[in-house]
């Protein structure tokens, strides 16, 4: 009796630690893929970067700012960055950009930990060739 219940201890606790690693591996693969793609293009002068789908944009670069939009691509290009509210990257970067969907038809921010960017770009995005708003 021992034995069975051991044996399904086991089986639940393999099947709960590959779902942990089904669930988290989306994030951290796409943050590694995009990564390479990530920075500003000469032609265009605007950052092109992987970034979390369902990205909420908002009118203004704080948390605070109502939605205007929804930036469902996980691929997408960022027009300038502007300081603003803190977020959870440890940083006021907030990068603005043309969302896929929007309540007004204007450009809206993302916090920049919503893009794959490197907390050295986040920290001067001027210096990588992207305008401040």
């Amino acid at each position: 009796m021992i034995v069975k219940h051991i044996k399904a201890t086991a089986a639940s606790v393999t099947v709960v630690a590959a779902l942990a690693g089904i669930l988290a591996a989306p994030s951290a693969q796409a943050a590694t893929s995009a990564a390479p793609e990530c920075g500003v293009r000469a032609q265009d002068g605007r950052l092109w970067c992987g970034n979390y789908g369902d990205a909420p944009t908002r009118e203004r670069p704080f948390h605070e700012s109502p939605f205007n939009g929804l930036l469902k691509s996980t691929f997408s290009y960022f027009t300038c960055w502007s300081e603003g509210g803190l977020h959870g990257g440890g940083n006021t970067t907030w990068y603005r950009t043309r969302p896929d969907w929007s309540s007004d038809g204007q450009e809206g921010y993302v916090p920049a930990d919503w893009v794959f960017t490197p907390s050295s770009f986040d920290a001067d995005p001027t210096r990588y060739g992207l305008k401040h708003c």
